[in-house]
């Protein structure tokens, strides 16, 4: 049984040409095309379905369209590489297995670094929180938090039972933007103590650094260190 080949569409003939004229380099970034007519007269077709090859790759990005200036070939797109952060604490919250352990709360003098990181005036203190986030039972996430007194006054009487420090912070003031930085450390002694790390691994420790505003006043400043073996990023793939 002989088998008849598919006809393609004319204007699927026409993107052929045009995205090999691309692909091959013939044609560069900014080169203009044929025009509608000059198309339509080499392929022996309506303007319409030269209008219509050529509308529908610069839908797809390869061409650039102009009125009154005409079609030319579009610079390429480049995708960015999108990364999840983790949220260990709350994935924790979400299997009904977490706790946490209030290490202390104080209002403290803040550091010239964190002054500036904070944008506070030399004089305003922040107050300072230390947790230890769980997860059944076992040390998770090694955290310290500074917040700034003006935006969240009541936080030295929250006992943190039943809602972390950064959800509660969310639902007073919710952040406006969040800054991320994830690093490799080695933890201290007394980081090691808390997060009970011995043996092979225990000397290596990510910490993720964020920085949640509200406008254009800083709310929060936390760093929050993670035995490696527990921290991510993206999906599973192997």
């Amino acid at each position: 049984m002989v088998k008849t080949a598919l006809k393609l569409p004319q204007y699927e003939l026409i993107k052929q040409y045009l995205r090999h004229q691309i692909e091959t380099g013939e044609w560069p970034i900014g080169y203009r095309t044929p025009s509608e007519p000059k198309l339509a007269e080499q392929f022996s077709v309506s303007r319409m379905t030269a209008r219509r090859a050529l509308q529908e790759l610069a839908d797809q990005g390869l061409l650039s369209r102009t009125a009154g200036s005409g079609t030319f070939v579009a610079k390429p797109n480049l995708q960015v590489a999108s990364i999840e952060i983790i949220d260990l604490v709350e994935r924790a919250r979400e299997t009904g297995y977490y706790s946490n352990r209030l290490l202390g709360i104080e209002a403290v003098a803040p550091s010239r670094q964190m002054t500036e990181l904070m944008l506070l005036d030399s004089k305003q203190p922040v107050y300072q929180l230390n947790m230890l986030h769980l997860e059944r039972n076992c040390p998770l996430v090694l955290q310290q938090l500074w917040v700034n007194t003006a935006l969240a006054p009541a936080l030295p009487k929250q006992t943190f039972k039943k809602v972390t420090p950064d959800a509660y912070l969310d639902w007073i003031a919710p952040s406006t933007r969040v800054d991320y930085q994830l690093m490799a450390v080695s933890p201290s002694p007394e980081q090691q103590h808390q997060l009970t790390l011995t043996g092979q691994g225990s000397s290596l420790c990510m910490q993720l650094n964020r920085r949640c505003w509200r406008h254009q006043q800083v709310l929060s400043i936390s760093a929050s260190v993670i035995p490696a073996a527990f921290y991510q990023l993206g999906h599973n793939l192997l």
